[in-house]
């Protein structure tokens, strides 16, 4: 058996194809937002609101401002990557916030129907075998709506908990987020972390620098044992 191998370098190619990918997401982003904001602006001139737009009108804003949505998440996972993403401002997130919530209230909207059109199901179809959802679940939870009446905001997001859709999932991902980040301004804790402790289970902090956690209710500290086949995914 030869003990020989290769190392393969990265090469200018390769980090020219690299920067072409990230740019790429940035002009996505980009094409995104001027394409959800010229859009709000024409249609809140022509009729007032959004919510009195008929139905097509109301699926097109839906859908590019999720778009909208799921472009800046792909250009922060970017910048994460490249150790450049700066950490949100209260301001920010309240804006955040304020922009999934007014097109989640757009998405209530629309009757069943038109949502489903618009944001198709997830043809995953593996769900119950990992407890998890998928097609079918969803359209359990479909079967017992109106699909020909508005579905509500109210209503809109307890179905999002449920509809298999990648964009709707990660855009419910960053409203949540936003959402936790104003509360955790407001009372030092997270949305999760107070979950949790209303459960009494324990949350825990890492010193990076030593790689104790601190259980945050009692202040006992720990060092975890390292398991060679487990990495810890930032």
């Amino acid at each position: 058996m030869s003990n020989k191998f290769t190392v393969i370098n990265s090469t200018n190619e390769d980090k020219i194809k690299e920067m072409d990918r990230i740019s790429k997401i940035a002009q996505i982003n980009e094409i995104w937002e001027r394409y959800f904001f010229d859009m709000v602006m024409r249609y809140t001139e022509e009729y007032g609101t959004l919510y009195k737009l008929p139905q097509d009108k109301l699926a097109k804003v839906g859908f590019v401002g999720i778009k909208y949505i799921c472009s800046c998440r792909d250009v922060s996972r970017e910048n994460m990557k490249l150790g450049i993403d700066e950490p949100k401002t209260l301001e920010q997130n309240q804006y955040r916030f304020q922009l999934i919530d007014s097109i989640f209230g757009v998405l209530g909207c629309l009757t069943l129907r038109n949502f489903v059109n618009t944001f198709p199901i997830e043809k995953y179809y593996k769900g119950a075998k990992w407890e998890e959802k998928d097609y079918f679940s969803t359209m359990e939870v479909l079967s017992k709506m109106d699909w020909d009446k508005p579905i509500g905001r109210n209503e809109l997001s307890e179905l999002l908990w449920d509809y298999m859709n990648a964009d709707l999932r990660h855009a419910y991902i960053e409203f949540t987020t936003a959402m936790s980040a104003i509360y955790r301004s407001q009372t030092g804790k997270g949305i999760a972390e107070t979950w949790l402790d209303d459960l009494g289970i324990p949350t825990y902090k890492m010193d990076k620098e030593t790689g104790i956690m601190i259980n945050k209710q009692t202040g006992d500290i720990m060092k975890p044992k390292r398991v060679s086949h487990l990495q810890i995914v930032k």
